[in-house]
């Protein structure tokens, strides 16, 4: 059996309270490199907690994150962040984009956790929007962007450093559906250059538009259409 570059194994997510809410209930899910995932389910089924476990933004309360095959658990904060660099990219539904900044720059600020000199940053960052079809706007600032436009953006930064896997959370949903269905190919194209792609939606179209999907309802998995932890 093959690497999973993400593997998660009885992960349970409880925050404090009275009583303690549990996010995420003895989730085990296994991405092989080069799936195309959706993650569905309501508002409030755990989806966006399960992209901050498995990206390692967020820690379990119980249970292990492997990515690409090393344990996380032991890891500080500043270990996993760098780490996370070298491997995952992230997108989400608000852009996080910085208006003071060209396009180019805010793209070129994806690497500057692997110790990227300025100058190598911004050329692969040129590649990278070049990849999106943003290849004409380098020097505009995000407020002269479309939505679309600026999604594109983010998704360059994701994978500026080449990641092995893409992690979106709800990609399309400030946009349009002209906007959102240009958004669903491009992760397809990045699917199919060998990019790993983990989408949370609660869309059935872009879920549609994926490979596997995976159904959360109140922090459990309720569904899997592929993968070995459903096999």
């Amino acid at each position: 059996m093959s690497k999973a570059v993400i593997e998660l194994r009885d992960v349970v997510r409880r925050y404090p309270g009275d009583p303690p809410v549990e996010s995420l209930r003895e989730v085990t899910l296994r991405v092989e490199p080069g799936e195309l995932l959706a993650v569905m389910g309501p508002s409030g089924s755990g989806k966006t907690t399960l992209l901050h476990i498995a990206g390692t933004l967020d820690r379990p309360s119980s249970g292990s994150v492997r990515i690409d095959g090393v344990d996380t658990s032991s890891m500080n904060d500043g270990q996993l962040s760098g780490f996370r660099a070298t491997r995952l990219g992230f997108v989400f539904q608000q852009f996080y984009l910085i208006e003071g900044m060209t396009v180019l720059d805010n793209v070129a600020a994806g690497l500057l956790y692997r110790g990227v000199d300025g100058r190598q940053r911004r050329r692969q960052a040129a590649v990278a929007l070049e990849r999106v079809g943003l290849g004409h706007r380098l020097v505009h600032r995000p407020a002269q962007l479309s939505g679309g436009e600026r999604q594109r953006t983010a998704i360059a930064r994701a994978v500026v450093g080449r990641p092995k896997v893409v992690l979106a959370d709800e990609p399309t949903g400030n946009l349009d559906s002209a906007s959102g269905i240009a958004i669903v190919e491009l992760l397809r194209d990045l699917h199919r250059d060998g990019t790993t792609v983990i989408v949370i939606t609660h869309s059935p179209v872009v879920a549609g538009a994926m490979d596997r999907r995976v159904e959360l309802m109140d922090g459990r998995v309720e569904r899997d259409t592929g993968g070995p932890s459903h096999a």
